[in-house]
């Protein structure tokens, strides 16, 4: 696959092509896409078509991409997943399979459980949930969380995050503490790969300030299983 320098020259080549056109196709083209990877083009793309861009988009992907570009590049928050099913204590556990259903059962491997203004409170493996009784409370089903993790973390410092140990998706949280989706092992691998992928005269805002050099990101996506020549895939991540 190409390398990381070749990525970030696709991903600027697509939003230019993107500039010339109505609205409509690449509209249609990034309706198909997850946050993530929509992300990645709009980055490139100038403010206003931005702007007019994200407004015609359903409206999940619309909210998901405007918390995502609100982060740097090279943040947590960039790379998070903000599609999760959460719901209060006391919803009920087919409350919380239906909300499961509809996220997409393949795409959720937690539940998570949310206290006064969406503080995390605990959360639970899918697999609990498909064992619970009906009736059950989400509160008897949750555990506290053993790790959370900043959406301003820069990368290379969510690479050795202790959690990783515990889980292979990590609750992202924003400077308020509330609950902004989670971050996939496979997806902080994918970002590690093509994060020194700066290409000449990509946004200054790409990088954070005090991140490693370029060593650094490789050696840690290697811990992560993603080669240097990784692309974002194209789904949640």
């Amino acid at each position: 696959p190409p390398g990381p320098v070749v990525a970030a020259l696709l991903r600027a080549a697509a939003a230019r092509n993107v500039s010339p056109l109505e609205d409509a196709p690449p509209l249609a083209l990034l309706a198909t896409l997850v946050p993530q990877t929509a992300v990645t083009v709009l980055r490139h793309v100038a403010g206003p078509r931005r702007t007019r861009l994200i407004e015609g988009l359903p409206t999940a992907t619309a909210l998901s991409s405007r918390l995502l570009l609100g982060y740097e590049e090279d943040a947590v928050g960039a790379w998070t997943a903000p599609i999760v099913v959460a719901l209060l204590p006391h919803a009920r556990v087919d409350d919380a399979l239906a909300r499961w259903r509809r996220a997409g059962a393949a795409r959720v491997r937690r539940v998570y459980v949310l206290g006064r203004e969406q503080r995390l409170l605990g959360s639970f493996e899918r697999a609990a949930l498909l064992r619970a009784r009906a009736a059950s409370r989400l509160s008897e089903l949750a555990a506290a969380p053993s790790a959370v993790i900043a959406a301003t973390t820069p990368l290379a410092g969510a690479a050795t995050h202790r959690g990783w140990a515990q889980t292979a998706v990590l609750p992202v949280v924003d400077r308020s503490e509330r609950l902004i989706g989670g971050l996939r092992r496979e997806a902080l691998g994918r970002a590690l790969a093509r994060a020194p992928a700066a290409a000449p005269g990509a946004d200054e805002e790409l990088t954070v300030p005090g991140a490693p050099a370029r060593g650094s990101w490789g050696a840690a996506a290697g811990r992560f299983g993603a080669g240097p020549g990784a692309l974002p895939a194209g789904r949640a991540a």
